[in-house]
């Protein structure tokens, strides 16, 4: 099998691993925008709990990778604390559950990056291995 056949069959399944949860951050996308309304138990210690999970998420890559998501889980957070002080539990649980999805894309759009990055450092590989291969193709008689 010839150099280029290898190189083509590299790239084309490097595409198709990396479309695959590109599919996948828009599936659960369309899934939460199209979820009916439903209401999460609110207790005196959701938004402990929540605050804490956006804490761990705060704290791991997926705050770099993923920084509008962030910005709206943020944003969320704060909304949720106000209806907390407020005693509306309709409206904390609404933003709740919004701000469980958003973590959920935000981790999503940390690995579609990654496997964005793996894809590009795939193609700088495969044109290096280009230009090897024309300084090799020269230099035959």
């Amino acid at each position: 099998m010839s150099f280029n056949k290898l190189m083509k069959q590299n790239i084309i399944q490097t595409t198709k691993t990396t479309l695959k949860p590109v599919l996948l951050l828009m599936i659960v996308t369309g899934l939460v925008a199209c979820m009916p309304v439903t209401t999460v138990p609110i207790d005196d210690n959701t938004y402990y709990q929540l605050q804490a999970e956006v804490d761990t998420v705060k704290a791991s890559a997926v705050a770099d990778a993923a920084p509008l998501e962030m910005k709206f889980i943020t944003d969320k957070l704060r909304l949720a604390k106000i209806a907390k002080a407020n005693g509306d539990k309709r409206e904390e649980a609404r933003y709740t559950e919004q701000i469980r999805a958003d973590i959920v894309i935000a981790k999503l759009r940390a690995e579609l990056n990654q496997l964005n990055q793996q894809l590009l450092n795939k193609r700088d590989e495969i044109s290096a291995a280009r230009v090897y291969l024309a300084e090799l193709e020269e230099q035959l008689p």
